[in-house]
């Protein structure tokens, strides 16, 4: 089957982004292209790309996912600090592994989410899409 398929058949769009299914599989056909990609967890309004290489330095491609896919810094990465705000209001603890992610990242720069998203594609080499 066409790595692509599972996209077609779920009617994978990013309508609020204007981006119809083809222009998602477009997008990740050239990643394909430069660095291999893996997809999984794929809905009608996202997916999971896993990156079988990445460039040595991260930060065209983490700007590319952020203008493709806004919702990767404005949903996420992006909102750690808040989150981490309202987690610790209530006593509850940081996990390891985002304590780990957090570990020298100034969360009052306004630009830390794109630093968090290019930290989380080297330890993982993993980027969950979603427009909603």
């Amino acid at each position: 089957m066409d790595k692509y398929q599972s996209l077609r058949e779920a009617g994978t769009d990013a309508a609020n982004y204007d981006l119809e299914t083809d222009d998602i599989i477009a997008r990740l056909k050239l990643w394909d292209t430069s660095y291999g990609i893996e997809l999984s967890d794929v809905t009608f309004d996202a997916v999971v790309v896993t990156f079988k290489s990445l460039p040595a330095d991260l930060t065209a491609l983490s700007a590319e996912i952020y203008e493709f896919c806004p919702d990767t810094i404005d949903q996420h990465f992006g909102c750690i600090a808040d989150m981490i705000e309202m987690a610790e209001e209530v006593g509850q603890e940081i996990p390891a592994d985002l304590r780990q992610l957090l570990e020298g990242v100034d969360l009052t720069d306004e630009n830390y989410g794109l630093e968090l998203l290019q930290r989380s594609l080297c330890n993982s080499k993993t980027v969950a899409l979603w427009w909603d």
